[in-house]
Order: structure tokens, then sequence, then C-alpha cells
């Protein structure tokens, strides 16, 4: 993952490069704030909420964050102890349309650890999310413009940390969602079969492990390169 990480930051224009790396900026700036008021991503989510632990299954926030405008949408919960890996605290879930008139599709999760520390992103079948499943190189099309949430509520900090983090792993979900399809023996054109898509022994189709450390020490190591001092 690393060659192909370093490799999409080397095909990206100046233009797309700069992008990123303003996006690297702001990751780390907000990452810079909730580390000095002693939170993480996740005390910033759940700091409205009475209980101090999620209850298990139920989405943060209850009624999801749906933009008005992109229909970008996303919630975070947690499974049952037996139901989750021993690191994984819970995860967000990250769905896109191309219009706001249309149904959603999920493109990917992200999988977090107690400290709020990003693990994996991964992708499930249909029935966890009960979504309209798009090919993958459709969604990678519609990426990263259409995940936009401009939304105060629950937390426009986590908002804007999760825009982020989706333009910063574009080549880890690129990833994930091939290893979908191929899961699925699926080429994009053929309808898939209910069968399939609602087979409960089938939850997680494809996962991608993450670290942001090694992420953000790519970016720097190419911006280096790429406009050296």
């Amino acid at each position: 993952m690393d060659d192909l990480y370093c490799d999409w930051l080397t095909a990206l224009s100046d233009e797309a490069f700069d992008a990123v790396l303003s996006c690297a900026d702001e990751f780390f700036a907000i990452n810079r704030a909730l580390i000095h008021d002693h939170q993480t991503i996740l005390t910033e989510l759940l700091r409205d909420e009475s209980a101090p632990v999620p209850r298990r299954w139920q989405h943060y926030p209850m009624d999801d964050v749906c933009d008005p405008s992109s229909g970008a949408m996303f919630y975070y919960h947690a499974h049952d102890s037996t139901d989750r890996p021993d690191e994984e605290h819970g995860h967000f879930h990250l769905f896109i349309r191309p219009d706001i008139d249309a149904a959603f599709s999920h493109f990917v999760a992200l999988s977090l650890d107690a400290r709020g520390g990003i693990r994996s992103v991964f992708t499930t079948n249909r029935w966890v999310t009960d979504e309209h499943l798009r090919p993958a190189n459709g969604l990678i099309d519609l990426l990263p413009e259409a995940f936009v949430i401009e939304r105060s509520r629950p937390s426009w900090l986590v908002s804007r940390w999760l825009m982020m983090v989706v333009r910063l792993l574009m080549p880890q979900i690129q990833q994930a969602l091939w290893l979908r399809d191929s899961a699925l023996n699926w080429d994009g054109l053929q309808a898939l079969p209910d069968a399939l898509l609602e087979d409960r022994a089938r939850h997680i189709l494809s996962e991608v492990p993450i670290s942001m450390m090694d992420v953000l020490q790519q970016i720097q190591r190419a911006g280096l390169l790429r406009y050296p001092l």
C-alpha cells in the first residue's frame, strides 16, 4: 500500500497535490486542537451525549448526518464486543449520491480505536446499510467531491475531519472498493442476485489497513521532492 500511495501522489498534478497538502494541514490542525483540549474525534462526536460510553448498535447522531446540498451522509456506531475486532471502538459509515434526489450508496466505513485513531477502511455487503449498490468505478468517479458535509451538528469539526480523511485516503478507498467488487465477482454491469447481497454470512467484503502517520509522512516526503527547499 505504501508503493500505491507513493505512486498516487507522484501522479497528481501540482494543483491536485497542493489540495492534498491543504487537506493534510487541516487534518493535522484539527487533531492538534483536540489534543490541546485533551479530546479525541470521538469525544468531540459524543460531547452532547448523556452516556459516556456509546450504546452498541445505536447511530450517533441518532438521525444520522445528511448534507442538504450534496446528499452526503455519515453516522458512527459500535458493534457488540463479540462482533468486532478487539482493538476497534466503532466505525463511521460514509455515504454519497450522484445528486440530492438519488439513492445513497455506502462507499466505505472508517474503523477507529478507542483513542480515535484510524485502523482501516472497509466495505460491506448491501444488507448492512440498505444502500443502492453502485460499482466501484462509479463511486470513485464521484469522490472525493461528492463527500461534502456542511453541517454544524453534531460537530462541524467532525464533519471537516471526515472530509479531510476521505481526501487523504483516496488510494486506500479505491483499493477497498475494487476489492469489494472482486469479492462479489462483479464487473458493475450485470445485476447481482438478492440472495448474494442479502447473505448475512457475508458482512465485510474488503478491508485495507491504515496508518495515518505513514500517510502524512509520505505526503511530507513527496512534498519535499516536488518542492525542494
